[in-house]
Formats: C-alpha cells, sequence, structure tokens
C-alpha cells in the first residue's frame, strides 16, 4: 500500500511541475537550475564515500553512498512551495529562482528514475532504449492530454468530486500504459509523467488539495 503512497505523491509533484512557466522564467533560473543538481550530488557523493571509508555504514549494496547523496541533493517541492506560498514570496526573484530550480530537480529525478533500473549493469543499449520509451510515453500522455483530457474535464467540471476521480484514473491509465510488458517502465515514473501532462489545467491545484488527503493515507 505505502507505493500507492510514493505514487499519489509523484503524480502531485508533476501537477507542480509546469514546462511554460520554466521555460518564462529567464536565463539566470534555467542555467541554476540546470547545475544545481549534478554540482550538489557531486559533493554529497564525494562526501559519503568517504565517510563510508572512514568505516561509516549507509546501508547495504554497492549504490548506498550513491543514493545518499543524490537523496541530499534535492528538495521537496511540496514543503518549500508551500512555505514560499505561506510567507507570500512565490513571485519574488528569489521566490522564483527557488521555484525554478525545484522544477529542474524534478526533472533531474525523472531522468534518475531511467537509469536507476539499470544501475547494476549500465549498458548503452538499455538506457537509450528506456529514454526512448520514455519519450513515448511523454508523447502519448501529452497527446492525450491536450486533445481528450480537456473535454472530459470541461464535462465534468460541475463535480470537483467526478473530476478527481478522472485525474486518478488518468494518472493509472498512464501507469498501466507503462508497465506493459513490451515496455516496463516504473509506475512511479509514469505517475510523475501523468501529473506533468496536467500541470498546465486550471484544476491542478485543486486536484493537489484533495488527492494530499489519500496520498496520506497510504503513504503513512
Amino acid at each position: 500500500l505505502s507505493s500507492l503512497g510514493l505514487i499519489f505523491l509523484l503524480f502531485m509533484v508533476g501537477l507542480e511541475l509546469n514546462v511554460r512557466e520554466l521555460l518564462k522564467m529567464g536565463r539566470l533560473v534555467l542555467c541554476t537550475g540546470a547545475l544545481q543538481f549534478p554540482l550538489c550530488a557531486g559533493v554529497q557523493i564525494c562526501t559519503f564515500m568517504g565517510l563510508q571509508a572512514a568505516g561509516l555504514n549507509f546501508g547495504k549494496g554497492d549504490y548506498a553512498a550513491l543514493y545518499c547523496g543524490m537523496t541530499c541533493a534535492i528538495s521537496s517541492t511540496m514543503i518549500v512551495c508551500k512555505t514560499l506560498s505561506e510567507m507570500n514570496d512565490s513571485s519574488s526573484p528569489p521566490g522564483r529562482l527557488t521555484i525554478g530550480i525545484l522544477i529542474f530537480q524534478d526533472i533531474w529525478a525523472i531522468i534518475v528514475l531511467a537509469i536507476q533500473p539499470n544501475m547494476a549493469n549500465p549498458e548503452v543499449t538499455g538506457i537509450l532504449k528506456t529514454f526512448a520509451f520514455i519519450a513515448g510515453l511523454i508523447a502519448i500522455a501529452m497527446l492525450y492530454a491536450k486533445l481528450v483530457m480537456p473535454a472530459v474535464l470541461f464535462y465534468a467540471s460541475k463535480s470537483l468530486e467526478l473530476m478527481l476521480v478522472l485525474a486518478l484514473t488518468w494518472c493509472f491509465f498512464i501507469c498501466c500504459i507503462a508497465v506493459l510488458p513490451f515496455i516496463g517502465l516504473g509506475m512511479e515514473l509514469a505517475s510523475l509523467i501523468a501529473g506533468v501532462a496536467l500541470a498546465t489545467f486550471p484544476y491542478s491545484a485543486e486536484f493537489n488539495g484533495k488527492i494530499k488527503h489519500i496520498r496520506d493515507f497510504f503513504i503513512t
């Protein structure tokens, strides 16, 4: 059941990842956001590897220090955005820079989720195949969200509960496509893509407000 909580969590993160807004934020935000995660992850991974060499144990497996470093290099989009909103600081230059970095962290998270299944055997062909399937899934999600979902959500807009059910159905529809045997992507990555596809809709904030209660139930 906890995996459902993670799926809902990543779907909510995707709902906040508005690519159009990202492109409007300017060169400073784009450069800072693109470089923040790899630089911070590199420093953190080196730190954890040094501590591991000194005798500290961060878990089993060969990639414990790698996972710990990448985890420390990324922030919680929802917590930071909620704090900025409460402080009425979302539209200020520091607030916009922070949001831009958070959005890029979410994009880096997509890349990490794509590479992670092949971490033990990093074949270039396998990684390229995974990215090709991800690109195909994104294309399907975006086309479906542009051509079909507007009409569906418009006719369901009289009932917020019905719209919530449709949004969750959309999330699991993309997840079902992702886990088809000949595709083999994870439901976590698919839920993030499903959220991104709906991020430009005016109902995304309402979806997030309702889904968080379902997320909290499953993730605990």
